[in-house]
């Protein structure tokens, strides 16, 4: 008699057991479901960011506004999605509202220095000089080889008349950015300006220790590819 009972009494306990099983069930759901949902979102925004910037390179500006705008229904604060969205703006010509766009991502993130250049960038086609100055500072102050900082304030010295300022931050960019195509022909222009040999001094060098390797690796290519074509011609 005792082991039937005791055998009812473990059925009783696990039927009774049984009846907590969905409350478990929904209190994980409840936990986890969240977390997928704010994944699910990040996924989302990440293609309509690749979208809007596939259409941004094909010079569809409006269209890939309204695909970030969509995308920012799922994360308002979703920084990355109002830079680019600000960048656009910018390109229309519609200054006031890139304004609008980068000032709020900046709010959410107030050291970012992508939003601090872009918003420089802003300024600079509105020939608003000073404040793009400023902007470039805090960008530099941040990050001292940030790509092209460098280069827009030689514009902005170059543009005022002070031109020796405006060389030695051309100088800056190449020495972070060697491969910058356009810093070099401002570089060499404004040299040729201002007739300066720029001598490579022992100690303090001029151009970096990366820049004289890229150079020289530059010309030995150079080099290698005018040998290889003459003794292609020879042996033809």
């Amino acid at each position: 008699m005792s082991d039937q009972k005791g055998i009812g009494s473990d059925k009783a306990f696990i039927k009774r057991g049984w009846r907590f099983v969905p409350f478990l069930f929904s209190c994980l759901f409840l936990l986890f479901v969240p977390q997928l949902q704010l994944e699910a979102g990040a996924r989302g925004i990440k293609e309509l960011d690749q979208m809007g910037d596939r259409l941004l390179e094909t010079d569809r500006y409006e269209e890939a506004i309204s695909v970030w705008q969509g995308a920012l229904e799922s994360d308002p604060n979703h920084v990355d999605t109002l830079l680019r969205i600000g960048i656009a703006f910018s390109l229309l010509g519609r200054y006031h509202q890139a304004h609008a766009t980068l000032n709020r991502a900046l709010e959410i993130e107030p050291e970012n220095p992508k939003v601090l250049y872009n918003l420089a960038l802003v300024f600079l086609r509105q020939d608003r000089d000073q404040k793009a100055l400023e902007y470039l500072k805090r960008v530099l102050e941040m990050v001292a080889w940030y790509p092209e900082a460098n280069y827009h304030m030689g514009l902005i010295y170059e543009r005022r008349g002070l031109k020796e300022r405006a060389l030695n931050y051309y100088i800056r960019e190449l020495n972070y950015n060697a491969a910058s195509a356009k810093t070099w022909q401002r570089f060499f222009r404004l040299k040729d300006e201002l007739d300066q040999d720029l001598p490579i001094r022992s100690g303090e060098n001029v151009f970096s220790t990366e820049m004289m390797i890229f150079i020289s690796g530059l010309i030995l290519a150079t080099a290698g590819v005018l040998f290889l074509r003459r003794r292609g011609k020879l042996n033809a």
